[in-house]
């Protein structure tokens, strides 16, 4: 009677054991199914957003890109911090003015006056200084990306015919000579000026790009308004 007690308890807890593996393993079958539907709706919403970054890259036509773009982004955001340390000291400074010598004083004031100019003038330049142009809306429009305070990209469009040629009505030594600055400026009808480096920086597309910035508006309409092939429709 004592062994089909024991029997009997035996088999209780082996099948306990069992229904609670089989409880565990349909929990880890219900989370594996949830986790795979998730990742199929977020998988679902990336491909919706490839996509539709895709068809904005397809209207893109990269024309120029700017020199050394990553240092001067750094350095952009590293005026941030200076600003920041230069603040930060000359902040007790000033509220201890009354107890501080006039060299303490003054040496505080001329920190946060120098901070201040030194931001003021990358944040001048930040904002002018092209980091890339490229033509978008079927080349109807041309694409300005440069730098907020921050560091932080800012693209701006204009029509093309906004564009004050800067290679205009020159001849072939003044070509040459424009050819060796550092910068050029590139003006924009009703717009700040904003400066572009054909010597040092990356000509992605050259003959689109000396079309825009050319006398010749015939050949910027044909050259903006050309299919994209990778190369230029001329060739």
């Amino acid at each position: 009677m004592s062994h089909s007690t024991g029997t009997a308890r035996s088999c209780a807890r082996a099948l306990e054991r069992a229904f609670t593996s089989t409880s565990a393993s349909a929990s880890a079958s219900a989370e594996s199914a949830s986790r795979v539907a998730l990742a199929s709706r977020s998988a679902t919403r990336y491909a919706s957003t490839f996509t539709a970054n895709a068809d904005d890259v397809n209207d893109v036509v990269k024309l120029y890109r700017g020199p050394h773009i990553k240092l001067f982004r750094a350095l952009v955001r590293t005026k941030i911090a200076q600003l920041g340390a230069a603040v930060g000291l000359a902040t007790p400074l000033f509220l201890s003015a009354s107890d501080a010598s006039g060299t303490l004083a003054f040496a505080g004031i001329a920190c946060g006056v120098g901070s201040g100019a030194c931001s003021a003038a990358l944040q001048y330049y930040a904002r002018r200084y092209v980091g890339e142009l490229a033509l978008v809306d079927r080349g109807k429009k041309l694409r300005v990306s440069t730098m907020d305070f921050w560091g932080a990209r800012v693209d701006e469009r204009f029509g093309v015919e906004r564009v004050k040629p800067p290679l205009s009505n020159l001849s072939r030594g003044e070509l040459e000579e424009i050819a060796n600055r550092t910068f050029i400026p590139l003006d924009i009808i009703g717009e700040r000026q904003y400066v572009v480096s054909l010597r040092h920086g990356d000509l992605l597309d050259a003959k689109k790009l000396f079309a825009v910035l050319g006398s010749d508006a015939d050949a910027r309409t044909s050259h903006a308004t050309s299919p994209r092939t990778g190369r230029d429709a001329s060739e």
